[in-house]
């Protein structure tokens, strides 16, 4: 019988607005449906992830004691902060007390632990076997919150629009990544590229089918998701949604097309993880000019 494995995927971009939330909330509802066990970890202060799962009033005061920044703050476990939000899918909840976390943490870092970078890292240590898939959604920065989500990680997936601005901010994360696996000493050599995933694809405009096929030639430094994510399954119809069907993102129809697209991914993803090609395990490349 084969161990148990559990894949912890980083959700990161420096570059915002180009679906990271949308893509760590909807592939993890669409992995828990396609009857995996996810847990979803909310590192931003934003709390955007947090707020698509729709909280009841009982899970909400409970998130504003038990939530990712006392787990940081005060070395509170992984497991007094779980919070059960349907069949296959839990969540750890973001406060705006991260805020102030993140200063603690690039300010005096030493206040906190003796090794800031790996405190989700050694959270998760307890927990991980429970869940098929971990997904961390970071914020929109390369500090230390989305660092410890990296270094806590095996894969990391990075959102990207097709436009110039988007991918200077692609230039960047895979720097980071490189750093981070190759750097001396590496923080975290188990981490590689699971791929970038083209979100608010337009294939009606002509930048973006050439800047796509300029990405896909790109295939021997990072894999691009066959998988893309339409302009029009993205978070900003969330609250249109929820306006005309008042359905929790679990109970979307698995051919709805906000959905459906990141069903096609986490179908992708688990494909991907399942091969045991050793050719798919690559050593990450140097930094790439996209």
């Amino acid at each position: 019988m084969k161990p148990h494995q559990t894949h912890i995927l980083c959700i990161a971009n420096q570059k915002g607005g180009v679906a990271k939330t949308t893509t760590a909330a909807y592939l993890g509802v669409a992995l828990a449906r396609l009857r995996h066990h996810v847990l979803l970890v909310d590192s931003d202060p934003q709390c955007n992830l947090t707020y698509c799962l729709e909280l009841d009033e009982s899970q909400q005061e409970f998130s504003t004691e038990n939530n990712l920044a006392s787990i940081y703050e005060s070395g509170q476990s992984a497991e007094t902060c779980l919070i059960h939000i349907r069949d296959n899918l839990d969540l750890i909840a973001a406060s705006s007390d991260l805020i102030m976390t993140e200063v603690t943490l690039d300010s005096t870092p030493e206040n906190l632990s003796d090794e800031p970078e790996r405190i989700l890292s050694k959270a998760l240590e307890f927990i991980a076997n429970r869940y098929d898939y971990i997904i961390i959604d970071c914020p929109p920065n390369q500090g230390m919150l989305t660092l410890n989500g990296l270094i806590a990680a095996n894969w990391v997936i990075i959102p990207t629009m097709v436009s110039i601005v988007s991918l200077t901010g692609l230039e960047r994360m895979l720097e980071q990544v490189h750093e981070i696996v190759q750097g001396q000493p590496p923080l975290n050599e188990k981490l590689e590229i699971l791929g970038v995933l083209l979100t608010k694809f337009r294939r009606d405009r002509n930048m973006e089918l050439e800047l796509e096929q300029r990405l896909r030639s790109l295939e021997d430094d990072f894999r691009v998701f066959k998988t893309v994510i339409p302009d029009r399954s993205q978070f900003q119809l969330l609250g249109e949604l929820k306006a005309q069907t008042g359905r929790h993102l679990m109970d979307l129809s698995m051919v709805s097309y906000t959905l459906l697209p990141y069903l096609t991914l986490a179908m992708e993803i688990n494909s991907l993880l399942t091969v045991k090609s050793s050719k798919f395990k690559a050593a990450i490349p140097p930094p790439t000019k996209v």
